[in-house]
């Protein structure tokens, strides 16, 4: 033994004068090994190369070409997994035949996107079974899409599809303050590349390096996952000129008049972009009707599990209507000759009759149910 204490003295030595040579290597192999567990075991992990949403300097973002995935529910959810399948165009379902006669476009966000209901139950699909071969409806919607975006898919997609008549979806988070949503009309304006009044594309910032690992990174995903998480916790403490989302909700929820000036103003800016498209779509002598997306804050046994969410922070029955906005669009609708559809009413005459809900109780988007009311509702409609 006493041969090898020089050895180990010698040995001791050299790894208090260059620790970094040891303990370097060994922290790289303990991230590795992080990364590699991570990747492993935790399910809300996505590689850039299985990303469904990608950046798109025509549109802003939108669906990757010929992928296909499958949407999970969500914690207090219930509905089975859907399947989704997008297109060369990017749309989900097979790609739209040759047009053989009266053509209708449904175009919007997230809830005509509707990627957590089969294709086959979604409210485009149903119309198509009641109207084919009479009518074809062709639906396509983007998660956080607004009539910013929304034009510029119909300038460099939608028209060449051929549409007779395109109904475009409103939602009430398109009118927000960009002090309340990042992805509010007013800010896909401001990174809007115009021609003269048609958003041709989009400004997207080239990604930095920390968005580079992010994409890449399953444990820098997880802790900002984390981080997200413990920010929508975190007690607000909103001053008196801060927007917020449930603030924004409540202030649509009331009578214009009663708007602040400048989310009025910022109404009236996202629906002049509304009033372009209608003149585009009639230049090309294509009928434009609106409609407002109903919102399940307003039934008390609706999105239980939503409204409890921090960025809400309401009780499990609290409920306010859209009746303030609605009025406001349908109002804009007769003034213009565009065709208003007013799915809030529709839906409240449905809740008054039949005890089922019509959302999803954690994520808040239109279940099957809510599917098949949207689809009775225009089904009257277009039958006119």
């Amino acid at each position: 033994m006493r041969p090898f204490i020089p050895i180990l003295q010698a040995m001791y030595r050299w790894f208090i004068a260059h620790p970094l040579r040891i303990f370097l290597p060994l922290y790289i192999l303990l991230l590795l090994a992080a990364e590699t567990g991570v990747r492993y075991a935790w399910s809300g992990y996505v590689s850039p190369d299985r990303r469904n949403v990608v950046p798109d300097a025509r549109v802003h973002h939108a669906y990757r070409p010929g992928t296909d995935f499958t949407t999970y529910p969500a914690p207090g959810d219930d509905f089975a997994p859907a399947h989704n399948t997008i297109n060369a165009l990017g749309m989900r379902g097979p790609l739209p035949a040759a047009k053989m006669g009266r053509r209708i476009l449904l175009l919007g966000d997230s809830f005509v996107q509707a990627d957590e209901v089969a294709f086959d139950q979604t409210f485009g699909q149903r119309l198509n079974a009641h109207f084919t071969p009479s009518i074809e409806f062709i639906a396509h919607g983007m998660v956080s899409w607004s009539p910013t975006p929304e034009f510029s898919w119909l300038h460099h997609r939608g028209i060449a599809l051929q549409p007779d008549e395109v109904v475009l979806f409103l939602c009430s988070n398109d009118f927000y303050r960009t002090t309340a949503f990042h992805q509010t009309d007013a800010r896909y304006r401001e990174e809007a590349i115009y021609q003269g009044t048609l958003p041709v594309g989009y400004r997207l910032a080239p990604p930095t390096l920390w968005k580079k690992a992010l994409r890449h990174s399953a444990l820098l995903q997880l802790l900002r996952a984390g981080y997200g998480i413990a920010v929508a916790h975190a007690p607000l403490d909103p001053t008196p000129s801060q927007a917020t989302i449930p603030g924004e909700i409540i202030h649509l929820a009331k009578d214009a008049t009663q708007w602040p000036n400048d989310l009025r103003a910022n109404v009236d800016a996202t629906l002049a972009v509304v009033a372009e498209i209608d003149r585009y779509l009639r230049q090309r002598e294509i009928a434009l009707h609106i409609a407002l997306v109903p919102l399940p804050f307003a039934w008390p046994d609706e999105a239980v599990i939503g409204k409890q969410h921090p960025v809400y922070g309401w009780p499990a029955s609290f409920s306010i209507s859209q009746r303030g906005l609605a009025d406001f669009l349908g109002a804009f609708a007769s003034d213009r000759d565009i065709g208003w559809i007013d799915l809030q009413t529709g839906f409240s005459q449905h809740k008054q009759q039949h005890p089922q809900r019509l959302f999803n109780g954690a994520d808040g988007h239109w279940n099957e149910a809510g599917h098949r009311v949207v689809s009775e509702i225009l089904r009257t409609y277009f039958s006119r």
